[in-house]
């Protein structure tokens, strides 16, 4: 016999989903197939030999119908249910639900076996009725001081049932904090950067995947870099030093522009010396950190900047090369393959997306300057790659400024603001826009997060008469209205300055009153009540002002776990994190 041979190399095959288009009509499947050369188990690009796809088959006829079954027999003695729901003016201000059960066997005059649960029928009656609850999670800079807990750009991330947040205790600086709604405990995370300075977590990054949060952080050895913290086993970790060995460090600034998931591997911006901004990657399962691509040679592409969103396994994210322009560009994490999409203009202000972004099945809305239309709404189709004016609602060379103080989708409806302080509204379906009402002095949105419960949009806006207060906009009815004038009068409560949002359809939301200042109130559209959920600052001797400000939300505020956490001041406690929780009472009758 001679001697052995060599080994020889895999055959790696990978497969990947095909969706309709030039390759299979009706999509399928694909099939890389390579040559392992390097051994290392993964097929790369320069290993695919061949690509090989299985598309799907058209739909067969339908099949013929059955045979209808028996008409059922009427009864007078069905048993019968109703469910209705309750609300502040019921007497419980979180919500609540009164169920009736009973015969309908037309009892106390009522007719029997007609379907409808009569008064007479009520047998059984339950009640389950909530109100809210306030509480202070908890004084973490003791005393009158304030911790002033922090979100930043993203750092309100929860994994499980644990909340993190920034926060300074008089001692650390500002660093990571924790909540565990759980326990009721709340601690300090870790001390990034020893001493009374504080690392400032969260100032541009916060994402969560699996047990892990990933986060910006400074330290004064590095600068500002991509941090993680492990909830399974406790750890606080640097990810990676991006810019190292400088005698001054600032760091890399990771998601100054962009932060995504992808899968397992976490997409962002960050800066370096040799690139300056661009598109960086980290694997969560090899813990490799590397740059996507250098798109802007010898400047900053600002990658994801005014656009950035996943679609059909795909990354797409505005960026700028050597024309300057924010273009439409793409990232295919399969083949590791980084493109231009699209150019919506030649124009350096351009900025696709400054305003505006929805992306509604394949399709893709947002604001742009093209230049000789101005800044209007646009749509490109990403199946077929083409690119529309939607509405150009102020002709000529000016521009409309869509979506600049709100913009979202409700149904097939598009509602967003324009710079002549309109609100409009755009029909996906049909493709017809048209002005729901102009306002006299205040742009529609602004300053106010924008909300939607159910069919139903509320909104800040002034219509000259009752100030700036809250209003709202039915999309299938198409009808406006004044939803509380808070503060009788052209003044205004100002609502939602730091806050809104809604919570099993209640609206909460803060706003300024001379008797209260601004507080938590809250809105529950059922019955149109509105009303002062809690005054923190009532009868405060550290004020006085007769109308001293709890102030909620104004640096922070989450819902997780059906609890609304935000930040407010009490002259005892200073500002410090609060939780607004909710009782439940059933009653039996």
């Amino acid at each position: 016999d001679g001697t052995d041979g060599t080994d020889g190399n895999s055959t790696l095959i990978q497969t990947f989903i095909e969706y309709p288009g030039m390759f299979c009509e009706g999509g399928g499947v694909g099939l890389h197939v390579g040559i392992d050369d390097d051994r290392d188990g993964y097929l790369s690009i320069d290993e695919i030999d061949e690509t090989v796809y299985v598309c799907d088959g058209a739909d067969g006829e339908d099949g013929t119908n059955g045979t209808d079954g028996t008409g059922g027999s009427g009864s007078g003695s069905g048993m019968l249910n109703e469910v209705h729901r309750l609300s502040k003016s019921d007497g419980c201000p979180a919500g609540g639900r009164i169920m009736t059960y009973g015969i309908d066997n037309g009892e106390g005059s009522g007719t029997a076996g007609n379907g409808v649960l009569e008064s007479g029928e009520i047998d059984d009656q339950t009640t389950y009725c909530s109100s809210q609850r306030i509480g202070m999670v908890g004084d973490l800079h003791p005393g009158n001081n304030s911790s002033n807990p922090r979100s930043y750009q993203g750092m309100k991330l929860s994994v499980g049932n644990t909340l993190y947040f920034s926060a300074d205790d008089g001692v650390h600086g500002e660093e990571l904090w924790a909540h565990d709604l759980t326990t009721d405990e709340t601690w300090m995370v870790a001390d990034i950067r020893s001493g009374g300075l504080g690392s400032f977590p969260g100032w541009w990054l916060g994402v969560a995947h699996e047990s892990i949060i990933f986060f910006d952080a400074w330290t004064d050895d590095a600068g500002r870099e991509l941090w993680a913290h492990d909830q399974s086993s406790g750890s606080t970790y640097m990810v990676a030093n991006l810019v190292a060995d400088q005698p001054q460090p600032s760091g890399s600034n990771p998601g100054d522009d962009i932060e995504i998931m992808y899968g397992d591997t976490l997409y962002f911006s960050a800066f370096t010396n040799e690139y300056a901004t661009e598109l960086w990657a980290y694997d969560t399962s090899n813990h490799s950190t590397w740059l996507v691509k250098d798109i802007h040679l010898g400047s900053s592409a600002n990658p994801g900047w005014y656009m950035n969103f996943i679609h059909n396994d795909v990354l797409y994210f505005t960026a700028r090369d050597q024309g300057n322009v924010h273009d439409l560009w793409a990232h295919n994490q399969s083949n590791q393959t980084t493109w231009k999409v699209v150019a919506f203009g030649t124009n350096p202000n351009t900025h696709p997306g400054s305003y505006l972004q929805h992306l509604v099945g394949d399709v893709l809305y947002f604001d742009a300057d093209t230049g000789p239309i101005g800044r209007e709404l646009m749509a490109y189709d990403l199946v077929n790659g083409t690119t529309r004016v939607v509405a150009d609602l102020e002709p000529g060379a000016g521009s409309s400024d869509p979506g600049r103080h709100m913009s979202m989708v409700v149904g097939e409806t598009l509602v967003f603001d324009t710079a002549d302080d309109s609100l409009w509204a755009y029909d996906i379906s049909n493709d017809t826009a048209w002005r729901i009402e102009q306002y006299a002095d205040w742009s529609p949105g602004e300053d106010f997060n924008e909300v939607a419960i159910g069919t139903t949009v509320f909104f800040k806006a002034d219509d000259g008469v009752s100030g700036s207060e809250l209003w709202a906009y039915d999309v299938v009815n198409a009808s406006t209205w004044l939803v509380a004038d808070i503060v009788e009068g052209s003044s205004g409560s100002s609502p939602g300055q730091n806050f809104a949002t809604s919570i099993n359809g209640i609206l909460y939301f803060d706003a300024s009153t001379y008797g209260t200042g601004r507080e938590l109130w809250a809105h529950d559209s059922h019955d149109g009540s509105t009303w002062l959920v809690i005054d923190l600052s009532e009868d405060d001797p550290g004020f006085t002002t007769p109308d001293p400000d709890g102030n909620p939300g104004l640096a922070f505020w989450a819902v997780h776990g059906g609890y609304l956490f935000f930040d407010a001041h009490e002259s005892e406690n200073g500002r410090e994190l609060w939780k607004m929780w909710f009782e439940h009472s059933i009653s039996y009758n």
